[in-house]
């Protein structure tokens, strides 16, 4: 049945068609509640009237709903009208990739860009249990803002069985008819494109996720050489052809293309699925690697795949085996001796220690020579300590007396480590000596050492660069934060040969951040580089950076010829690695030394598993089973969750009941820390403004109206914390001009201006209020300690402290009759309480522990159930890559 413009389906009006397939008709319409355009899908209607068929569509269809992912069609709605079903979609503007290889093949660059992009779409799906089943070029679609995947399960949710008589849906040639009375994807029957098949789909059994990866290394061979990797003129031959023959190489039909995407491509085309690539993500990061290997050298260097159900670290520590080998040769030679830039181009990865996790962003230091590697890792129970590697060695050991550290750099000598803990910067010899205070840094933001003897450091996140004896004494300021110029704060200062000159990131309102030279005795500042990220100088006389700003989802290490003596960039920069991780303002997380090594970080999207638990720590059920974000907030009514999405960065609000999530914000930009208004139709939430700091936003959550910005406070941040149970008052955690936090009072009702709740230096933060208004409930450090308190409000007066030390976060009950409260060591307790006269405090109790790397989440109306974030496994990993000679990256472009 062909719809004309102007119909109705529900909230939808058609407005002109798009297409038709063997899956419906495909129509423009428009969105009359939200005032945008989507496509809507109108299923044949042989499929809609049956009621089984009809019943898995719409569950199935839920779980696709689910995949916010940027490379992904978003699937908005399902909908019936009458005896018309139909699917809401993402209206998305441009060609599919069937349409671009009928131009020709694809550009090695572009092809693994559009790769990553569609392996990481797959990656997401697959952690969600759905396989696509029908990956092929026409169901990708090339964007201005990337590759999108389109159709993801709904050859599996509409159960089209394999060839057979009668009415039929015809997909590119393939006849099928549904399978009425049996699971939709049942064994024997046959799903998919015949030309895209693999062959355990052709034999009728059940396809997994190794039969997506089949099909997409046939995609990347139809990329590569502009051929389908397995032909035949009937489907007879084309079946005998997938099942028996091998794709011609495609250095046959594309000379330069690199080794390691050959290699990839057949892992991927081996028709015994245990032997395939055994993830998506898997994929993702061979692609990455060969993005970043400009060399036969790197792009040739062995990478095997683990079979089903292997560990993939003895295969990583193989490599790296190898690798470091051949790294040790180079050293046992002397390159010490050489000029920098004289080792042989060899690159290879390093794992966390066992039982670590990387810091992420990484916060790695080189030592001058080239041998060690300090880092930044956290252990199993969230303690960060400094650890040490040689790069010659596999083994990392934990330097002692550094609990808690941050930021290292090394001594010009290489004997010692400076770093940043418990709000000083202390240094430490590496000969097992006690670490040495030498001034306070209390919110530090990175730090150099130069051979004369001159530590400069960023002692707080905003504000101006400090100098200090590297024998400790009273900081001096070296730089000025210039308010014309729309400056927020100075970091990560580095010194340039002569140790006179030193380049500083200035970060403000803008998304890009400017790299500034200045001279220790304060001289006019120069403007050096205005880019993503602040320009690091590096021998043998270059800059690397990043292109992109905070918000960019993909960031790439470029390296820029710079003449230190001048201080001026010379040339165009040219591109290192990509993708690479990257703090989140403005610096790039490369170290270096002297004789070109050069470690970064690559790190995969972490999904999480929400889980609730009850006042025991059990586990008594699963809310989320796959989320890209690590928290959120619960609505008052307990059945929605808002968050925001690390893929999108944008905020989303998911039905817990059915799973669909709804996209509320579409600036791109990243957001944190969401909040409910009490009645559910406004979301507060932070937003990041430029390359630093964040403001507070609100959004009606029906989608209707603009974000509106709340609330913009006095220094770089601020984050909206509770809202009165009368709707009158929003609390937020702000940090002045000097980095110091207080909580400022917002009036909802329209009755004043936002105005700080109480001004000291005691960085008050995680306000919660009690439900009748009279109390604000407050984390504080006094004394050097952190404590809990209790106060009037909405007007500063009387003020207790809660006996709970360490205390991190808490939370009123609805009854007022208890306090929810996190020591640092993760211990959720509960803490009898009274206000009926002024406050007390009665018995506390343990309720259970979270440990790394567990997440707290939001607690259930009721305070029975805690929603807790858990990492899925095998996401959100993180490496080192070590790549010894980097400048022959550079010269193999030239």
């Amino acid at each position: 049945m062909q719809l004309t413009p102007g119909t109705k389906l529900g909230p939808y009006e058609i407005l002109s068609p798009l297409g038709a397939g063997g899956m419906g008709e495909v129509y423009r319409a428009r969105d009359s509640r939200l005032g945008r355009d989507v496509a809507i899908k109108v299923l044949p209607q042989h499929l809609s009237s049956n009621p089984e068929v009809r019943a898995r569509f719409e569950r199935e269809a839920k779980t696709v709903s689910s995949l916010n992912h940027p490379n992904i069609c978003v699937l908005f709605d399902v909908g019936r009208e009458g005896e018309t079903d139909y699917l809401v979609m993402e209206l998305i503007e441009g060609d599919t990739l069937g349409q671009r290889l009928a131009k020709g093949p694809i550009p090695i660059p572009e092809l693994i860009r559009i790769g990553i992009q569609i392996a990481d779409a797959l990656d997401r799906a697959h952690r969600a249990g759905i396989v696509h089943r029908d990956l092929k070029p026409g169901n990708v679609m090339l964007t201005r803002s990337g590759a999108k995947l389109m159709d993801f399960g709904l050859a599996r949710a509409t159960g089209l069985a394999g060839p057979g008589s009668g009415s039929g849906v015809t997909i590119d040639g393939l006849t099928q008819s549904p399978t009425v009375g049996h699971p939709l994807t049942a064994e024997g029957t046959i799903v998919g494109t015949f030309q895209y098949m693999s062959p355990e789909q052709l034999e009728g059994k059940e396809a997994d996720t190794r039969s997506d990866i089949w099909a997409f290394g046939c995609v990347l061979y139809e990329m590569a050489t502009g051929k389908r990797a397995f032909q035949g003129n009937s489907q007879a031959s084309l079946i005998g052809a997938i099942m028996t023959s091998e794709p011609a190489p495609i250095s046959q039909f594309a000379p330069m293309s690199p080794p390691g995407l050959e290699r990839l491509v057949r892992q991927c085309l081996t028709r015994d699925p245990d032997e395939r690539w055994q993830s998506a993500g898997d994929v993702r990061r061979e692609l990455e690697w060969i993005a970043g290997s400009s060399s036969q050298s790197a792009a040739a260097m062995p990478a095997v795949p683990g079979r089903r159900k292997k560990s993939p670290r003895g295969t990583i520590g193989l490599i790296a085996g190898v690798a470091i080998a051949a790294a040790g040769l180079a050293y046992a030679f002397g390159p010490w001796n050489s000029r920098p830039g004289e080792l042989p181009l060899v690159r290879f990865m390093i794992e966390s220690p066992e039982g670590a996790t990387l810091k992420m962003p990484a916060e790695t230091a080189v030592s001058p020579d080239g041998t060690m590697l300090a880092f930044v890792a956290g252990d199993s129970v969230g303690d960060s300590h400094l650890y040490l590697r040689p790069l010659s060695s596999p083994d990392a050991r934990i330097v002692r007396g550094t609990t808690g550290a941050a930021l290292p750099f090394w001594s010009p000598d290489g004997s010692m480590l400076a770093f940043f803990a418990e709000e000083k910067l202390l240094k430490v010899a590496l000969d097992g000596s006690t670490p040495v205070a030498l001034c306070d840094a209390p919110d530090p933001r990175g730090g150099d050492w130069s051979t004369g003897g001159v530590i400069l450091f960023a002692p707080n996140n905003q504000g101006p660069i400090s100098r200090v004896s590297a024998n400790g004494g009273t900081p001096v300021t070296v730089t000025r934060v210039d308010k014309s110029r729309g400056e927020l704060g100075h970091r990560y200062p580095q010194f340039l040969p002569d140790g006179n000159h030193f380049l500083y990131v200035a970060i403000g309102s803008g998304d890009e951040v400017t790299t500034f030279a200045t001279t220790l005795d304060g001289g006019d500042p120069e403007e050096v580089l205005t880019t993503g990220s602040m320009g690091r100088w590096t021998e043998p006389g270059y800059l690397l950076f990043l292109d992109t700003g905070v918000n960019s989802a993909r960031r790439r290490l470029l390296a820029q010829r710079f003449d230190a003596g001048s201080r001026r960039p010379v040339g165009d920069a040219v591109l290192l690695v990509d993708p690479v991780s990257s703090s989140n303002f403005g610096y790039p997380n490369a170290a270096t030394d002297l004789h070109g090594t050069l470690v970064v970080q690559h790190q995969s999207r972490m999904h999480m598993r929400l889980t609730w638990r009850d006042r025991s720590g059990a586990t008594v059920g699963v809310a989320v089973d796959d989320i890209t974000a690590g928290g959120g907030a619960l609505s008052p009514d307990g059945k929605l969750l808002a968050y925001g999405d690390n893929g999108t960065n944008d905020i989303y609000i998911r039905d817990l009941a059915s799973g669909v999530a709804t996209r509320l914000t579409f600036e791109g930009k990243r957001v944190n820390n969401p909040l409910w208004s009490p009645d559910g139709r406004t979301l507060a939430f932070s937003r990041i403004k430029g390359s630093a700091g964040w403001d507070v936003y609100t959004k009606a959550t029906d989608g209707t109206g603009p974000d509106a910005q709340l609330f913009q406070g006095p220094g770089l941040f601020a984050f909206p914390m509770d809202w009165s149970r009368d709707g009158r008052w929003l609390v937020a955690q702000c940090a002045d001009t000097t980095g110091n936090y207080d909580l400022w009072k917002i009036p909802m009702d329209g009755s004043g201006e936002p105005a700080v709740y109480q001004q000291t230096p005691a960085q008050e933060s995680g306000a919660s209020l009690s439900p009748d208004g009279r109390w604000i409930l407050y984390n504080a450090v006094e004394g050097g300690k952190p404590g809990l308190f209790v106060q009037s409000f909405p007007e500063p007066g009387a003020k207790y402290q809660v006996a709970l030390p360490e205390a991190v976060g808490s939370r009123w009950s609805a009854r007022m009759d208890e306090i929810l409260a996190a020591n640092a060591r993760g211990e959720i307790f509960s803490i009898q309480v009274s206000t009926e006269s002024g406050f007390r405090q009665g018995a506390t109790r343990k309720l259970f522990s979270v440990l790394p790397p567990d997440n707290f989440v939001d607690i259930e109306r009721g305070e029975q159930r805690f929603l807790m974030a858990t990492p899925v496994e095998g996401s959100g990993g993180s490496r080192l890559e070590v790549v010894l000679g980097w400048p022959l990256l550079i010269a193999g472009q030239k």
